[in-house]
């Protein structure tokens, strides 16, 4: 069935003859047309009317919350300009601070006051006046976003301490972040300070990327007493991301700036071991023990590498080397008391395998001495040297103390003695979580 459309263009009338299915669709068309173009058309009036409703609730010191959240529903719309949102915002920013106002009438007052709520007050500010920024073009509000700015930069650092103070680390670290995104030259003198104060938030609420954004600020320009311990939130960080070759590298940075906090040695020679890099360890070690001989540790660890490898020979040696600097480091004397039974038990003449257990036997004791509680470690090695050396008494002892702590008779002790490389008082392995020990 046909029907008959009349169109009209400028002077002109046109007539279509369209079937009743095209011609419903043309209606449709028609109507959607000017729908929208009304609806654009009432959008834009309505972000001007909500710009005005704005300033009227600035200057009535009321209902700024509501008009905020109505202008901000306002500029997602995607109609509204670049333009309309930076004037938007800025307009936000001046709403936050006729709040902030309003709250420290209060304060002045003696009132009941949400502290936390007025420094956000500032942190808004801050936040809505880069918004502006970004989105102004022309730089038309620029000047009056820094102005405000500059206006609130002491409340903006109190805020964070007065979070910082109260441990509230995850509220702290916004304030410290956006201290120092827009921080000025006239600010130097403290940026360090701040930068720490943002990098322990960071640690101490578990986001490495909040340490790492500021970490290197802190680092070059705290004191020297401060510098090592921020290099190792640093290292943790990379650990806490998965990157361990940012780590490794940190760690061995580390060892040659800060030679006297053992983080880094440790964690670093703690990595060789567990993945086999034997050799490696070795030269790292070496190289220090030739800078700085007198360090007990640095020979700790060469004992340690050189057990990994079954140099029992070497291993005595820099186990002994150690204990002339320290002389009750009881890793060095369980390192030298497990290559003295190796030896033993590797040793088929009989004399001499009873004068090696019998050379165990004053370090494996020592290391019972120091660590009693640690039948674990001592036990096992102490029951071998007490039976081959025929020390009925003592034998019979470390037998019942085995059988008691592990239900175990004396003919089914382990014969073999395994080395235990990693040390569990004199060394420090990693730590895999992330908050400072």
């Amino acid at each position: 069935m046909a029907a008959t459309t009349v169109c009209c263009c400028g002077s002109h009338l046109i007539i279509l003859f369209v079937d009743s299915r095209m011609f419903r669709l043309l209606i449709i068309l028609f109507i959607s047309l000017f729908s929208f173009t009304g609806l654009h058309a009432q959008k834009k009036i309505t972000i001007k009317k909500r710009f005005k409703e704005a300033h009227a609730a600035i200057k009535a010191g009321s209902g700024q919350e509501n008009i905020e959240r109505i202008l901000l529903d306002s500029m997602a719309l995607p109609t509204t300009t670049d333009r309309q949102k930076a004037e938007g915002y800025h307009i936000c920013a001046l709403l936050q601070q006729s709040q902030n106002e309003g709250l420290n009438m209060k304060a002045y007052l003696k009132q009941n006051l949400d502290t936390v709520k007025l420094y956000q007050t500032v942190l808004k500010i801050y936040d809505y006046t880069l918004r502006s920024d970004s989105a102004d073009e022309t730089d038309k509000y620029e000047s009056r976003n820094i102005n405000l700015r500059a206006l609130h930069r002491d409340n903006l650092l109190g805020g964070g301490k007065f979070l910082l103070r109260k441990s509230k680390w995850g509220e702290a670290y916004p304030f410290f972040d956006m201290f120092l995104k827009t921080r000025t030259t006239d600010m130097d003198s403290i940026v360090g300070r701040v930068a720490y104060w943002a990098t322990i938030c960071g640690m101490n609420e578990n986001k490495p990327y909040h340490v790492l954004s500021h970490v290197d600020t802190a680092i070059s320009l705290m004191s020297k007493d401060e510098r090592p311990a921020l290099s190792e939130y640093k290292a943790r960080s990379f650990v806490h991301i998965g990157d361990s070759a940012k780590w490794v590298e940190i760690l061995d940075e580390g060892i040659d700036r800060y030679p006297g906090y053992n983080y880094f040695f440790l964690n670093l020679m703690d990595y060789y071991m567990r993945h086999g890099q034997i050799e490696r360890g070795l030269a790292r070690t070496d190289s220090l023990v030739k800078s700085d001989g007198d360090r007990a540790m640095y020979w700790f660890a060469m004992s340690m590498f050189a057990l990994a490898q079954g140099d029992y020979e070497k291993c005595i040696s820099m186990s002994d080397e150690c204990l002339k600097r320290e002389t009750n480091n009881i890793d060095a004397l369980y390192n030298k008391g497990i290559s003295l039974l190796n030896m033993a038990l590797a040793e088929n003449d009989a004399a001499r395998r009873r004068v090696l257990y019998r050379r165990a036997l004053e370090p494996m004791e020592m290391v019972r001495q120091l660590a009693p509680d640690d039948l674990g470690r001592w036990g096992n090695p102490l029951y071998r040297i007490y039976l081959n050396l025929n020390m009925g008494q003592k034998f019979e002892e470390i037998d019942e103390m085995l059988e008691k702590h592990y239900g175990i008779t004396n003919s089914s002790v382990e014969k073999n003695i395994t080395p235990i490389v990693n040390s569990s008082s004199g060394t420090k392995t990693i730590n895999k979580g992330f908050v400072k020990d």
